[in-house]
């Protein structure tokens, strides 16, 4: 495989892992009413998302978010290598393998609610299952936001400037709004870093890789 398919490959992981992501969430939400309850749910809401079962769009739209995790992965990956990788390569990834891991973990808090839908799941458990999993959702921001500073950093280092400062803003925008509107103005960053994904996604592939500066011995 030559050096170009590679990258090429790998940046299709990382818009292969928006559309699903994207396209898993809406179909989702399209379908049925137990994906997207939140922290600030009323009751009537959440009684009337777990009165009855789910459909098979609810099923299809979290195997989709789930499988785009995995081109998440090689994608960030491929991206920490491609930037340079080092120390800042080395966080990048283990903050794509901390958020990958959070991800998983909300999904699956969210697939029982969707689960025990119509089954003789009570409003409290319901309620329970839906701040965990949205307190495990918020937590992957703020690992986004630490894979976003360290790809940053090495974006710009790279000579991706405009690609690295737009890291950084975004970094800085979830950092200051999700305190003040989780379900609003927080929840857009997350619309931002899948912008962001895209735009490293093609910006990358067109590039040619950038190695780590040689360590020079010196003699004493």
């Amino acid at each position: 495989m030559t050096a170009r398919l590679h990258d090429r490959l790998f940046a299709a992981c990382g818009i292969v892992f928006v559309v699903l992501e994207l396209g898993g969430t809406f179909l989702a939400m399209a379908t049925g009413k137990t994906h997207d309850l939140t922290v600030t749910t009323s009751t009537a809401k959440l009684a009337s998302a777990i009165a009855k079962p789910v459909g098979t769009g609810v099923w299809a739209g979290a195997y989709m978010e789930l499988l785009s995790i995995g081109f998440f992965l090689a994608f960030a990956v491929w991206a920490a290598t491609k930037l340079g990788g080092g120390l800042l390569g080395s966080v990048t990834r283990a903050a794509a393998y901390a958020n990958a891991g959070a991800g998983v973990g909300a999904l699956a808090v969210m697939n029982t609610i969707s689960y025990q839908a119509g089954h003789g799941i009570s409003l409290g458990t319901a309620r329970t299952l839906t701040v965990l999993s949205e307190s495990i959702y918020v937590s992957t921001w703020f690992l986004t936001a630490a894979f976003l500073t360290a790809a940053g950093i090495l974006a710009i280092r790279a000579g991706h400037r405009a690609l690295g400062w737009a890291a950084i803003a975004i970094t800085a925008y979830t950092l200051v709004l999700t305190p003040l509107s989780v379900d609003d103005a927080g929840q857009f960053s997350q619309l931002l870093w899948l912008v962001w994904v895209v735009w490293a996604s093609v910006a990358l592939a067109r590039s040619p890789r950038r190695m780590p500066a040689p360590v020079i011995a010196t003699s004493h």
